[in-house]
């Protein structure tokens, strides 16, 4: 296993061969990435279309702009960032997101303590069909306002540290754990009493 130091200079060799025109180096940047950002994709938009077509449109937005790409950088966080974008313009046509699980403190009278969403999985072997999983899943992230739904899923989907997310969203740090605690506090108010039993 690669580590991120040993990633991103491998990264920056196959982008100053891409900027050389060299096809091969630009194809290996696509199957590095290409599931990653389609998982991504998917999860933002619910649709394995939208999610395909984005996917592609992300990685000629990345050739097109290949001088900007900084040494150091790590460039699956750049590919986030455009990804991001993309799946932010289809947002104002369609409004559904993809949610397995989370994990969360919520406050009990002073003390702090974690409250688990059933994963999908984990709804499955309560006695959901997958197809109702799925729905129940679907309905919990889908309410989450535009704002809430990229740091929701960084963090909570693609387990992204809180200064990742940070840099591909140009926010500060602290406005991260605020979205996402308000991100989960809506989840918590609005669906942890039903899925409580579960």
């Amino acid at each position: 296993m690669t580590s991120d130091k040993e990633s991103t200079r491998e990264d920056a060799g196959l982008i100053e061969d891409a900027r050389k025109e060299r096809p091969e180096a630009f194809r290996r940047i696509i199957e590095k990435y290409q599931n990653d950002i389609f998982d991504l994709c998917l999860r933002m938009t619910g649709s394995r279309q939208d999610a395909e077509d984005i996917t592609q449109e992300a990685f000629l937005k990345l050739y097109q702009h290949l001088a900007r790409y900084k040494e150091g950088h790590k460039l699956s966080n750049w590919l986030y960032t455009i990804a991001l974008n993309l799946c932010r313009s289809r947002f104002r046509k369609k409004k559904v997101l993809r949610f397995f699980s989370l994990d969360w403190p919520v406050s009990d009278e002073g003390e702090e303590r974690t409250r688990e969403f059933p994963s999908r999985e984990a709804l499955v072997d309560a006695g959901l069909e997958r197809e109702e999983a799925e729905r129940l899943a679907h309905s919990l992230v889908a309410c989450l306002p535009d704002t809430l739904k990229a740091p929701f899923v960084l963090r909570y989907l693609k387990q992204m540290r809180y200064d990742e997310i940070a840099r591909v969203l140009r926010l500060s740090m602290a406005s991260v754990k605020v979205r996402l605690h308000r991100a989960k506090l809506l989840l918590w108010k609005r669906f942890g009493k039903s899925l409580g039993g579960l």
